[in-house]
């Protein structure tokens, strides 16, 4: 009976550290949006004077391949495929990697594009199969690869033996980019020499600029709110440590010489990107050489919202795991950069922390150790600090880009954003 309670005893003084703790993540977190913010903000307006039009015409210009594995329903690689060949720009082509096995899929792209063989040669530098390649005969720009789809990486590496140009970008079918996508792509690559990758955290919702935040569901604005808070948050911070790693379903770019030096996509990775990423840091560092990785914070992509709260969880929670194994699967000398620790805290330690505070606060009430009110506090609280940020991260979005200038839709999305807490 004394050992029980002594045990009571001390409940009070763990519950209000953690109350102390929760405040402390919600102190960090605003530190992480402001600091991210700042830069963003700074980055839109010097964007501001930017006449893209002229850069599209010069001889500065960088050509681009898209590589899309084929992956998912047949309306969804149609509809990104479509979208791929009706962006503005110069020169690019788009490589699709699917598998003839898949009868629906081929079937529609041959019907759809007039696919024909074509015996291209090409040099097979990374790990992949050895695809039969396929032209269209409606558009010069279109390739089709014909391979068993064994994983993500072997297509991506596939895509970029057959690609002709120096930056190579991936997408994944159930994502979309804007017109001037590759553009403003492009431009950040050529007015930092040194760089090396170029991601991009998509959006939710519409690809049409003009409806971006229009006549859409519930569901879908409150994971646009959720992608903008991590945007402005850990995706801005890990940028602004020199160590921005992609999750699974981020639009990236690379440049192609990098890619060929660290080997290609690995197939044991469950976060491809980001362990490429990784691989090509700890080169380069090793190597004493030059570079830079940076993030393109324009909404220049956009994911296809999930359909039920049920299926947007299960996306963020496979994208999150997959990323906490690419981390802990890396090698000592990745491990120890910086930003990677940064990464761990943010996508692992802190949730574990959040989640054991929360628990510990309830049962402490459950036997009496501690008022009932305590717990609705701490909760409260906690609720409440996610809803800042979710708020203010939705007022920068629109500081920074102005997309939406609807007094109504705006007011709408400050509502969800704490709803979405609660």
């Amino acid at each position: 009976m004394n050992w029980m309670g002594s045990i009571s005893a001390f409940l009070p003084i763990f519950c209000y550290l953690f109350l102390g703790v929760a405040l402390l993540i919600g102190l960090f977190r605003f530190m992480e949006t402001t600091a991210s913010s700042s830069k963003i903000r700074k980055y839109a307006r010097s964007l501001r004077a930017v006449d893209y039009r002229r850069f599209q015409d010069s001889d500065h210009i960088m050509p681009v391949s898209i590589i899309l594995p084929a992956t998912g329903e047949k309306d969804d690689v149609l509809d990104s495929l479509e979208n791929l060949l009706s962006l503005e720009f110069k020169q690019y082509e788009v490589i699709v990697v699917a598998d003839s096995e898949n009868v629906t899929v081929w079937t529609e792209l041959e019907k759809a594009y007039g696919l024909l063989p074509f015996c291209q040669p090409y040099k097979k530098t990374l790990a992949a199969g050895e695809p039969s390649v396929y032209r269209s005969s409606r558009d010069v720009r279109l390739i089709v690869l014909d391979q068993t789809f064994e994983s993500r990486a072997g297509a991506l590496n596939a895509g970029v033996n057959i690609s002709s140009y120096p930056i190579v970008a991936s997408l994944n079918t159930n994502q979309r980019l804007t017109k001037d996508a590759l553009l403003k792509m492009v431009y950040a690559f050529v007015s930092d020499p040194a760089c090396i990758y170029i991601g991009s955290f998509p959006r939710v919702g519409c690809v049409d600029e003009e409806t971006w935040e229009e006549n859409e569901s519930t569901l879908a604005s409150m994971q646009n709110i959720d992608h903008l808070r991590t945007l402005y948050s850990r995706r801005g911070g890990y940028a602004s440590l020199g160590m921005y790693l992609p999750e699974q379903d981020c639009f990236g770019a690379f440049l192609k010489s990098a890619v060929l030096e660290a080997g290609g996509f690995s197939k044991k990775a469950s976060a491809e990107q980001a362990d490429l990423l990784l691989r090509i840091h700890v080169r380069m560092r090793r190597e004493k050489r030059a570079y830079s990785v940076r993030m393109l914070p324009d909404p220049v992509c956009c994911q296809i919202p999930a359909s039920s709260r049920k299926q947007a969880c299960s996306f963020a929670g496979r994208a999150q795991a997959k990323l906490r194994r690419t981390l802990k699967q890396a090698d000592l000398s990745a491990r120890k950069l910086p930003g990677v620790r940064y990464t761990m805290m943010t996508v692992k330690f802190i949730p574990v922390i959040e989640l054991i505070g929360a628990a510990f606060v309830i049962l402490s009430a459950i036997v009496g150790a501690i008022p009932f009110w305590f717990p609705l506090f701490y909760l409260l609280i906690s609720a409440l600090l996610g809803a800042a940020q979710s708020a203010a991260a939705v007022l920068l979005e629109e500081n920074a880009f102005q997309k939406n200038t609807d007094t109504g839709v705006l007011l709408r999305q400050y509502f969800l954003a704490v709803l979405e807490n609660f």
